[in-house]
This record gives C-alpha cells, structure tokens and sequence, in this order.
C-alpha cells in the first residue's frame, strides 16, 4: 500500500475536521476538510498539491488523532508534477494556437478591406483623369474657335466675307447651353440628352 492509499484510509477511519502536512520539520500547513462529497479526494489533491513527508489528522481542537508518514515522496511528487506539466503545457499551446487563429483572421479582414479600398479610389482616380480629359479637349476646343473668331473679325474688318462669323455667333447659345452638361459630368451628376432647343430633356 501506498502513502496515497494510507492516508485515504486513515482519512477514512478518523474522520478529521483538518490535517496538518508537514514537508519538513518547520515547514507545515494545515488543510481543512470540506462537509460536500468527495471531501476525502479533495484533501488528498490539496496535500500531495506539494511536497510533504507527514500528515496529521486533527479534530476540531486540534488535538492528533492519527498521522501518515510518506516513505516515497520524490517518486510520487515527480509523477504528479509531470502531469501537471503537461497539462500546463497542452493549455498554453490551445491558448497560442487562439491567439495565431485571431491574428490571422484579422490580417484577412484588414487585407480585404484594404483591397476594397484601394480599388474604390482607383475608380475614382480612373473617372477623375478621364474627366480631365474632356475638359481639357473643351478648353482646347474653345481657344480654337475663339481664334478662328479672331480671324473672322479681322476678316470682317477688312471688307472680308462675314459669313462665317454669323454662322459662329447663331451657333453660341446652343454652345453656351451645353456648359451646365459639362459641369455636370465634372460633378458626378447624370446627363440627359439633349433636345433640339439644347435643353435637357428629363428622364
């Protein structure tokens, strides 16, 4: 029989209210005894929970009224504390491999908000240049003609044919009218087409 299965069965025969665990001479602690089932398992766990080379059994006074002496501590001890090791291990390693899953999930989340992102304002750079772009061929369509004005005037002025000029000038308004389309497209708004007076027909 065992120091394991001594002090069961002396836990058993006498009852204590405490037991006092001595794991040397001058090292002692003293364990109470729980009234729920399984009282006697629990005082075992917490006394073997260190070394110890002797329990005690006491009543309520404090008086002895039995002891156990463990022969082989070490041989036990080693046994126990390599259980518990492993199992502190195990859970340490559940709780990293928690951690990598978190982690993990969250650089995913993040990247795939980045990607969405990313995409978004390179649309908005692909409508903004190609906006640009018409813009700029407005502005340049307007120089043009207001140096083919220039000539024409020039030409007028001379005693040339202001034929031209008059074809110019009737065709203004419905230039002029097509600006608030231009600056709508600039905006982002949408355009409808345009009717033969040059206002927007509605949609």
């Amino acid at each position: 029989m065992n120091a394991t299965d001594k002090l069961l069965a002396s836990l058993k025969r006498h009852t204590p209210a405490k037991v006092r665990a001595y794991a040397g001479d001058d090292d002692a602690r003293e364990i109470a005894v729980p009234t729920r089932r399984k009282r006697w398992s629990q005082v075992i766990e917490a006394i073997e929970a260190r070394s110890w080379t002797r329990v005690e059994l006491l009543d309520k006074s404090g008086a002895v009224l039995g002891y156990v002496d463990n022969i082989e501590p070490a041989r036990e001890l080693e046994d126990l504390g390599d259980s518990r090791a492993s199992k502190t291990r195990s859970e340490a390693e559940w709780i990293v491999a928690l951690v990598i899953k978190a982690q993990r999930d969250a650089m995913t989340f993040r990247d795939a908000e980045v990607s969405n992102l990313l995409k978004a304002q390179g649309d908005v750079v692909r409508e903004l240049t190609s906006a640009m772009h018409g813009l700029s061929s407005i502005y340049r369509a307007q120089v043009d003609a207001a140096s083919e004005v220039a000539a024409m005037q020039a030409t007028a002025a001379a005693g040339g044919d202001g034929g031209q000029l008059r074809e110019l000038l009737e065709a203004a308004p419905t230039i002029l009218q097509a600006i608030p389309v231009i600056r709508g497209m600039l905006n982002g708004g949408g355009v409808g087409p345009m009717n033969g007076a040059g206002a927007k027909v509605k949609t």
